[in-house]
C-alpha cells in the first residue's frame, strides 16, 4: 500500500511538474503575445501615417498636373500668337528694303 502511495505521490509531483512548466509557458507565451500585440500597434500608426503621407503626395501630384496642363495651354497659346525666326528674318528684309525705298525717295 505505501507503494502505490508513494508511485502516486511520484506521478502526482510529476503531474504537478508538468503543469507548473505548461503554467510557465503559457506565460511566456502570454508575455510574447503581449509584445507582438505592441508591434502591431506600432505598425498600424506607421501604416496610417504612411496612408496621410501618400494622400498628401497624391494631393500634391494632383496640384502639379493640374498646373501642368495650365502651363501647357499657355505655350500653346504662345506658340500660336509669337513670331517665328522666319517671320522675324522676313520683316527686317522688308525694314531694309522700304528703309532704303525712302533713301531713294529723299534723295532724288
Amino acid at each position: 500500500m505505501e507503494k502505490t502511495l508513494n508511485l502516486i505521490l511520484t506521478e502526482q509531483k510529476r503531474q504537478g511538474d508538468l503543469l507548473h512548466q505548461l503554467i510557465n509557458a503559457v506565460a511566456a507565451l502570454n508575455v510574447k503575445i503581449t509584445e507582438m500585440d505592441g508591434k502591431v500597434s506600432e505598425l498600424s500608426g506607421k501604416i496610417t501615417e504612411l496612408d496621410g503621407k501618400i494622400t498628401q503626395t497624391n494631393e500634391k501630384i494632383t496640384s502639379i498636373e493640374k498646373k501642368l496642363d495650365s502651363v501647357s495651354e499657355e505655350v500653346k497659346e504662345i506658340k500660336v500668337t509669337m513670331a517665328t525666326k522666319h517671320d522675324l528674318e522676313y520683316y527686317d528684309q522688308m525694314i531694309s528694303v522700304h528703309s532704303r525705298e525712302i533713301y531713294k525717295l529723299k534723295n532724288h
